[in-house]
């Protein structure tokens, strides 16, 4: 045999299979990536290939939009295709792609005529080459064919992000699960144009999030070549492409908070400005001032708007267009234009969206802060308005989720609102609330959630659930929602609760019963709650008698026991001290129309450091529509430096202050709650307020006043140094409104520092 045969069959005993190792990893890679079925084409990102669709069949000449998120979510191309008489492409997506990437896929389809907008986020990733491959990969996922207009020179890139995402491709897709966004980030938010159309009628930021610099300059003598001069060169060559296709570049500015500004001089945005005019080989149509915006025309971030800060930012652009045209006619008078809308409802775990004919809120989806939790309460209402509607979708991303309690007042749960929450394991639907009045999904209810779903029902409620026409179709779900484990004494005369289910220990609010099995329950047994470490609030009915030692040992800090109406604490047995029943936090409250003759009495003096109310203070009648009005103050109020109107009391709403309401009183310090709507005249008069506190978002529409011209003023013969302190965002509104404008000489701008 010769030699060289030898050495060949060696190569292909040893060399041979170490090429296999190599190349076969590298074939996966490649058949995941691209042979395989997308997963990302529902996602936010699959969007940009409905964005590159729609540039390459729009009708030229064209207007091309191209930036960042600022342009998916502040943009009605609608309407300057309507005001202007032009195809109109919105070709913002995502920041994390980069403004390189857009602008480059962007020259896919350039004809004579044709009109492009450059109006990039102001920050360092957007004004520099910045290319995020990972996101990139993503975007292109089932969209291959857009690889020939991506920058060759980004192509080694795309290939190191591969293995990354070629895993995580195919973890989806052994799972059998796709990825989604959740509120308005979801793909089906975008129109034919590419705008995001969610319905986003506040500002959910609480103040800002990022501060906006502007501190970008281009000098090209000092030897060093920063990221921001390579862009302005990028761009430069773009507008020479561009030119040559036969269209036109211009340069515009995206929204920005003025709130994110705060620390930006005047002469800091003239510099950048100047030199950005300088700098460029286009022009810069639009006056940077023009694009500051207030606050409330923001959605959830510096450069996103709401629904009236999309028209008024359109409108803008479109003026801006129209005299490149030789046109001075203007789109909309600034006159007509939506004023700010201002902050979000206050709700921690959930996004809202105001129901029109007063059908209340509905919930759109579930905050960052939200999707933490595992379980999840829909709240009653917001600002007194009943939160009715569970949207489709609201509970995408809620991955951690495993309860969820609806509020009473839910009427309606849309098609996908309670699917594919892979550990959601039920639905709670409190007691009381009709079934005739609760409208489900006709086609799934907890499909794709954990296995042995359930919707818990009171015992009251069960038989009403299962027979209801609109339940039947999910009778086999249905289930006794269960809380406690119960005994019966020796005698048989009452019920014992020993102890939590399962569902129960899952709980963060629990509320014993009154009867069961047609006996009271009066007794509540040692370690009784025991495994109840979620337990923040319990209610009791009046027909508890009796709490033994250590009932609550396990439970969180800070658990609050909540007496029922009623209850007759001469009667009541408790454990020597509160120490003695196994928690060190604990506050008992009992009814506010109670509290005085029980601070009278030796009832339970060993308790006497953690029995409170949720109203000590004032006095208060029901008004017509059920909710609260402060007419004046306890003995206990009377007492007082400070006074502050809670938003509920026994979990109603307190409404109004009455007239003469704080009359000769001698507090200094009034905070209203949030559900205050109302201050009729003479509230204050003879009071020793100085400070009266508005809580933050709530405007001038929100609490009616009398003005001079109707009736007395609700500060006539107050305090002369009375200032009303209210949201420094809002305080304009005050100033100018017909009713509060009379009480000017006493409103301030923000609050006093503590």
């Amino acid at each position: 045999m010769s030699v060289k045969n030898t050495e060949r069959k060696r190569f292909y005993k040893v060399f041979a299979p170490m090429l296999a190792l190599f190349l076969v990893p590298i074939l996966a890679v490649i058949i995941i990536a691209f042979a395989l079925p997308p997963v990302y084409n529902d996602t936010f990102l699959g969007e940009l290939s409905e964005k590159y669709d729609r540039l390459k069949s729009a009708d030229s000449p064209k207007i091309v939009i191209v930036a960042g998120s600022s342009a998916a979510f502040g943009l009605d191309s609608g309407l300057i295709s309507e005001e202007l008489g032009y195809d109109v492409v919105n070709f913002g997506l995502y920041a994390n792609l980069g403004t390189k990437l857009m602008m480059d896929l962007s020259k896919a389809d350039i004809n004579e005529g044709d009109i492009m907008i450059l109006a990039p986020e102001l920050n360092a990733q957007t004004l520099s080459l910045y290319f995020n491959s990972e996101t990139a990969a993503q975007a292109l996922d089932g969209s291959a064919y857009m690889l020939k207009d991506v920058d060759s020179g980004e192509y080694e890139r795309l290939v190191g992000a591969l293995w990354g995402f070629a895993g995580d491709k195919l973890g989806y897709i052994l799972d059998g699960t796709l990825p989604e966004n959740a509120g308005a980030y979801r793909k089906e938010n975008f129109n034919e144009y590419g705008d995001n159309v969610f319905d986003r009628p506040y500002n959910i930021l609480s103040g800002y999030g990022n501060a906006i610099t502007l501190d970008f300059r281009t000098d090209y003598t000092d030897g060093v070549t920063t990221d921001y001069e390579e862009y302005i060169d990028y761009v430069n060559d773009y507008v020479k492409y561009v030119r040559k296709k036969g269209g036109e570049v211009y340069f515009s500015f995206p929204p920005m908070n003025k709130e994110a500004l705060a620390g930006v001089s005047d002469e800091d945005i003239e510099d950048f400005y100047r030199n950005l005019v300088l700098s460029l080989d286009c022009k810069v149509i639009s006056n940077i001032y023009d694009y500051i915006l207030d606050g409330g025309y923001f959605y959830d971030s510096e450069f996103h708007l709401n629904n009236s800060g999309v028209t008024v930012r359109t409108v803008k652009l479109i003026d801006d267009i129209r005299r490149e045209m030789s046109s001075d006619e203007v789109t909309i008078p600034v006159s007509e234009l939506p004023q700010p809308a201002g902050k979000r409802p206050d709700c921690e775990d959930f996004d809202l969206e105001r129901l029109s004919e007063g059908r209340g809120w509905a919930i759109t989806g579930v905050t960052e802060t939200g999707r933490e939790k595992a379980y999840l309460t829909v709240p009653d209402e917001i600002n007194g308005i009943p939160v009715t509607t569970l949207c489709g979708g609201s509970l995408i991303g809620c991955d951690r989720l495993v309860l969820l309690t609806l509020g009473k007042n839910i009427s309606e749960i849309e098609e996908g609102a309670v699917e594919r929450v892979r550990n959601l394991g039920g639905v709670i639907i409190p007691q009381g609330v009709d079934p005739r009045l609760v409208k489900l999904p006709e086609q799934g209810f907890g499909e794709g959630c954990a296995d042995g779903f359930k919707l818990y029902v009171s015992p009251y409620d069960y038989d009403a659930f299962k027979n209801a026409d609109g339940f039947k179709r999910y009778a086999d779900i249905i289930s006794l929602e269960e809380s406690f484990e119960y005994s019966t004494d020796p005698s048989g005369s009452y019920a014992i609760v020993v102890s939590l289910t399962d569902n129960g220990k899952m709980r963060s609010e629990l509320s014993v019963p009154a009867e069961h099995d047609g006996l009271p329950v009066r007794l509540i047994d040692m370690d009784a709650f025991d495994g109840a470490e979620l337990l923040e609030k319990l209610e009791l009915s009046k027909n508890i008698r009796e709490i033994s030692p250590y009932a609550f040992a396990g439970v969180r800090e800070g658990l609050e026991v909540h007496l029922a109406a009623g209850t007759p604490l001469g009667e009541l047995t408790l454990p020597e001290d509160p120490a003695s029943l196994g928690i060190r936090e604990i506050s008992i409250f009992i009814d506010w129309e109670e509290y005085e003759d029980y601070l009278l009495s030796d009832i339970l003096p060993g308790y006497r450091s953690v029995i409170t109310s949720d109203n000590m203070y004032l006095k208060l009648e029901r008004a017509d529509d059920g909710s609260f009005t402060v007419t004046g103050l306890s003995d206990l109020g009377k007492l007082q430096d400070e006074i502050t109107v809670p938003d509920t009391v026994s979990g109603t709403p307190v409404r109004t202050i009455a007239a003469d309401a704080f009359a000769d009183t001698r507090f200094e310090k009034l905070t209203l709650g949030k559900n205050v709507s109302r201050m009729d005249g003479w509230a204050l008069r003879g009071s020793s307020v100085k400070v009266l506190i508005i809580p933050e978002g709530i405007g001038a529409g929100d609490v009616s006043v009398p003005n001079s011209m109707s009736e007395s003023l609700a500060t006539d013969g107050c305090d002369p140094q009375l200032k009303i302190y209210v949201d420094p965002e809002l305080y304009e509104e005050y100033a100018s409104d017909y009713f509060w404008g009379d009480y000017g000489r006493f409103l301030e701008k923000g609050y006093p520092e503590e």
